[in-house]
């Protein structure tokens, strides 16, 4: 199959052919918005770097003639684009994208990194429109927490999707290959030509926020799922979430919180049972709770553990726990397992 180089020209010209004036931008013809199968809201698009040093990029969503949303990305090198795909899970109804917008700061300590994707036999165009293929070390010193993106693209080179690989690649030693497999949306798969623009990068981690004790409480996923804040109960100890995985394929959902305390210990339910977690602490001191989701999948999700401050402040939207039992509110002890996926950027270690 050789699609592979193929894909690489038509890129290069699209890109080049669009805003060449501009250091980092989103070309337009590479910026889409849809409902994907599960209903869920979509922005895909690519960033493009003519700096001549890496850049953080943040990308700018714009709807509804004035509704912003913000997504920082990982760094993106000079001459090379980071795709991006951001799902917003709170858009519903009639949707205007207005035109991209980028900002960006200077990533002065990035370093390339040195795993590719292996140009051959192995990179696979499946017919039900999945991608399968393998990335090689090839540097001297090993890579933690990497991920595989490609723009998606159908007939006449028209952009579709963003695709962005399933699994959990924790770290990658010099000389090691890796299989990797890239699932594209169901309502696309049909029309998907050739997938282009790989890139090789850290997650790409949503926000989100909610109320806790009666203080705002930012917390971040990483995740080919997308999933909303509920808010917390009254307690403060248990946060509900709403999750969505639109693919057909299992996958995971890594949170980051803020610690409170270094006894918090972690449990999850999904749909009122108990689920294997993994629980970490990164180098900057943040709780990560990972756990594996099933394929095609709409959840409600609890996670307990959470070290109560004293204060009290009750759910932000008590109409949005339609569906929760009581019973998922009862604290079950941590699991912490072998099997579960679980994914950070830095070297993590496991929670005691």
């Amino acid at each position: 199959m050789h699609f592979a180089l193929s894909l690489a020209v038509f890129a290069a010209v699209s890109l080049l052919a669009s805003f060449a004036h501009a250091d980092v931008w989103i070309p337009e013809d590479e910026y889409v918005g849809y409902f994907d199968s599960q209903g869920v809201y979509t922005v895909v698009g690519a960033v493009k770097n003519t700096e001549s040093h890496p850049v953080v990029p943040t990308v700018i969503i714009t709807l509804n003639n004035g509704q912003q949303f913000k997504q920082q990305l990982p760094t993106v090198f000079p001459n090379k684009d980071i795709p991006f795909k951001i799902p917003i899970p709170q858009i519903t109804g009639d949707v205007v994208l207005g035109k991209p917008g980028v900002i960006f700061e200077k990533d002065a300590n990035a370093l390339p990194s040195n795993v590719e994707v292996i140009y051959d036999g192995s990179l696979k165009r499946h017919s039900d429109g999945h991608l399968s293929g393998k990335i090689i070390n090839k540097g001297n010193t090993t890579e933690y927490g990497l991920k595989v993106y490609a723009t998606i693209h159908g007939q006449e080179n028209i952009f579709l999707d963003v695709g962005k690989n399933l699994e959990n690649i924790e770290k990658i030693e010099p000389g090691q290959i890796i299989d990797f497999t890239m699932y594209p949306e169901s309502s696309i798969a049909s029309r998907i030509k050739y997938y282009s623009c790989f890139a090789i990068g850290d997650e790409t981690v949503i926000t989100l926020a909610t109320t806790r004790n009666g203080e705002k409480f930012d917390f971040r996923y990483d995740s080919t799922a997308a999933f909303t804040a509920i808010g917390f109960d009254d307690s403060g100890t248990n946060l509900y979430i709403d999750g969505i995985n639109s693919f057909k394929v299992p996958t995971f959902v890594n949170f980051e919180f803020p610690m409170t305390s270094e006894k918090e210990k972690f449990s999850v339910t999904v749909n009122g049972k108990p689920v294997q977690s993994t629980q970490s602490i990164d180098e900057e001191g943040n709780w990560h709770v990972a756990f594996g989701m099933n394929g095609a999948s709409q959840d409600k999700i609890i996670i307990g553990g959470f070290e109560n401050s004293g204060n009290e402040s009750p759910i932000q939207n008590t109409d949005s726990l339609d569906g929760y039992s009581l019973l998922y509110a009862i604290p079950i002890a941590a699991v912490i397992g072998a099997g579960v996926y679980f994914y950070v950027r830095k070297k993590p270690r496991l929670a005691d």
